[in-house]
């Protein structure tokens, strides 16, 4: 199977997780929405652990772990700015992510960052600038229509899901697909359960369960699927991570305009228009990631 199609599924749940989970907030705590997806998503793997190489090494290991800190850290600031914002707002201002993963594929994996890249770079600023304002006259305006807390949270996100791919890359040239991410879902799985014993959170989980609990498992799913596809074409050895997450982040277009129609948010034409200038810059960087 082609990359580009691997990676453009893997965006299409990754979007559908994002706007189920932004849905699933309305009404449930952050973390016990999260305690039960990272839950039921290792439940999800475990009748397929005969196929899990348990021989990986204690080195390998412990990345695997750092990798799932990072990416749980990421998603649990990210969660929170869901609960607080509209998610139309939000979802385009995550295509910034390709820049921090550029620059740290090019300073650790080697890869080039050349000419066409920066100018992708420019547009995805641009646009990231755009999708902020209150209305689209307002350009020279600072950031308005986030606070200054969920800024920081999303770039907190931005940061920390930056080293996850490049980390990918690494381990996944000796380790199978599928062992990573049943160790990755299951250091994610002990996180959470530490979690929901520090908090005494068990029976605010059970109470989440009863009142969402399709939405948490069709989350868990999209979850699960978005990131075994994602993993597959980062493994693939001449596919480079700054091209891969570019194309992957074509999902923001969908979780923009569906996402906020759902949800009714206002202001959809100034976002959308952001997100298509992001997604062009987007694509000059993923078109020229070769070169």
């Amino acid at each position: 199977m082609n990359w580009i199609t691997v990676i453009l599924a893997s965006g299409f749940f990754f979007s559908l997780n994002h706007i189920i989970r932004k849905k699933i907030l309305a009404h449930v705590n952050v973390l016990d929405m999260m305690i039960f997806t990272g839950s039921f998503g290792f439940f999800i793997l475990l009748p397929f652990i005969k196929y899990v190489n348990f021989s990986i090494s204690r080195v390998d290991l412990f990345f695997i772990l750092v990798n799932a800190v990072f990416a749980f850290g990421g998603s649990y600031t990210l969660n929170t700015v869901y609960k607080r914002c509209e998610i139309s707002t939000v979802s385009p201002l995550l295509n910034f992510n390709p820049v921090f993963v550029i620059l740290l594929s090019w300073f650790i994996l080697g890869e080039v960052l050349n000419s066409k890249q920066i100018l992708g770079i420019f547009f995805i600023l641009a646009g990231g600038y755009i999708v902020t304002l209150d209305n689209i006259k307002s350009f020279c305006r600072p950031f308005t229509s986030i606070s200054t807390k969920d800024f920081l949270n999303i770039l907190i996100t931005l940061v920390l899901w930056s080293f996850c791919p490049v980390i990918n890359k690494i381990l996944l040239s000796k380790i199978d697909t599928f062992s990573y991410l049943f160790f990755f879902v299951m250091f994610i799985f002990l996180i959470q359960m530490v979690l929901m014993l520090a908090a005494n959170r068990f029976q605010e989980v059970l109470y989440a369960i009863q009142k969402k609990w399709f939405l948490l498992i069709m989350a868990s799913l999209c979850w699960i699927i978005s990131d075994a596809l994602f993993l597959y074409a980062v493994a693939i050895p001449e596919v480079m991570v700054s091209l891969l997450i570019p194309v992957k982040r074509i999902s923001n277009l969908m979780t923009v305009v569906i996402g906020g129609r759902l949800f009714e948010e206002k202001k959809l034409l100034i976002k959308s228009t952001a997100c298509a200038v992001m997604l062009l810059g987007l694509f000059v960087i993923g078109i020229y990631s070769r070169s």
